[in-house]
């Protein structure tokens, strides 16, 4: 009798990287993968103690337009084994046809004992999995990193809503970017909060400036993030000791480009997009406060958390922020807070900085997301989340 193979981690998602787009051999549109995305299913590894492999569909090409049959390939996402399915990459029906290859594809890779991971809310992946929760006998984490599903408009809602409620049922526990997210799956399974992850210990970050206060924002460039609160908070800020640097793009680009080039903010604020990562790893070592204006009160901040927090954390920068995302849920004292969402208001907490830099640090304690939010932190977290569902011992 041969020897059963161990259990796996197998996540369901239409994330790639680099390699995939070497092998592809033609264009295809370019996804933001993030740092987190990877250290998210590598401490999904080390928590769990099982290979992680990822199964996802091919994405349409972004400038043929004639039909074509795409084979099944693997490859990798980060240090992770991919396997993409087979598809006809033919308009208007690339995507029923995705459906039905993407969820034999399921079907033939996951085997009983493993646990799937679900990468959001995405139908294609829902309809896999609800098929697996007949033919296999398997355990299912949702990762929820954001609700932007909760958003969607015309078409794509109504896969949005189907997908959420074919596959909240089947659901065995989950691990969530915004505490409010929570709230949308059922009381009884085991949830975990991890909206990023922070060093075990945050660098010293900037000493207090000599002349003047840099301030940065890298994120949408768009209203939902604040963008145009920002910009108006220019016009109530002194006239000398700042400057602002912009890493971004979005529907508000061409506003902040125009802003650049007024001769009253000329050399005042910088933008770039898309900034090489060198420039942006030097905006962030020079920088002394980073900013997060999302709003909170646009439905998108009731289902996503601002990842850039993290990353201004993990730089060592003070960090002036809305508490849209859960954000004193997530961060507790490690934020300055402003709580009015208007131009003054976050013009008032950048004037503080500007005016009382070293008094405005004193007041926060960022390391507490070290506490929470380490790799080793959040490994050991989903480790017992992952006990309480069974999945390991």
């Amino acid at each position: 009798m041969g020897k059963i193979p161990p259990p796996r981690i197998i996540c369901l998602s239409s994330i790639y990287d680099q390699h995939y787009h070497d092998l592809r051999g033609e264009k295809v549109e370019h996804i933001l993968t993030t740092p987190f995305r990877q250290t998210l299913l590598r401490c999904l590894e080390t928590a769990s103690g099982r290979e992680m492999i990822v199964l996802s569909s091919p994405p349409k090409a972004s400038e043929r337009r004639a039909g074509k049959w795409l084979p099944p390939v693997e490859t990798k996402y980060s240090t992770h084994r991919q396997f993409f399915c087979c598809n006809w990459d033919i308009p208007k029906l690339r995507i029923p046809l995705a459906w039905f290859f993407y969820s034999r594809h399921v079907l033939r890779h996951v085997r009983s004992g493993d646990l799937v991971v679900i990468d959001n809310y995405e139908f294609i992946s829902i309809v896999a999995a609800r098929l697996l929760a007949l033919f296999r006998r398997v355990t299912f984490v949702l990762v929820y990193l954001d609700g932007k599903h909760l958003v969607d408009r015309s078409w794509p809602r109504v896969l949005s809503w189907l997908a959420e409620t074919l596959g909240r049922p089947i659901l065995n526990g989950a691990l969530l970017s915004n505490p409010a997210l929570g709230k949308r799956l059922l009381e009884a399974i085991p949830k975990e909060l991890v909206p990023g992850f922070v060093p075990n210990e945050l660098p010293a970050g900037p000493g207090t400036p000599d002349k003047e206060v840099r301030f940065m924002y890298g994120g949408g460039l768009d209203h939902a993030h604040g963008v145009d609160l920002l910009l108006e908070s220019l016009n109530h800020l002194p006239e000398q000791g700042w400057c602002l640097l912009i890493a971004g793009q979005g529907p508000l680009a061409e506003q902040v480009i125009r802003l650049t080039q007024n001769p009253r903010w000329r050399g005042r604020v910088e933008h770039q997009y898309p900034p090489p990562p060198e420039v942006f790893n030097r905006w962030l070592a020079e920088a002394h406060v980073g900013l997060n204006c999302q709003r909170t009160s646009d439905p998108l901040s009731s289902g996503t958390f601002p990842s850039k927090v993290f990353t201004y954390l993990s730089a060592g920068l003070p960090v002036i922020s809305s508490k849209a995302g859960g954000m004193e849920q997530v961060c507790g004292n490690a934020c300055f807070y402003y709580d009015e969402e208007t131009p003054q208001a976050l013009a008032a907490a950048m004037k503080e900085a500007i005016e009382n830099y070293a008094a405005v640090r004193r007041k926060l304690n960022p390391s507490i997301v070290c506490k929470n939010y380490s790799f080793q932190a959040s490994a050991i977290r989903i480790r017992l989340m992952l006990k309480a569902m069974g999945v390991v011992n």
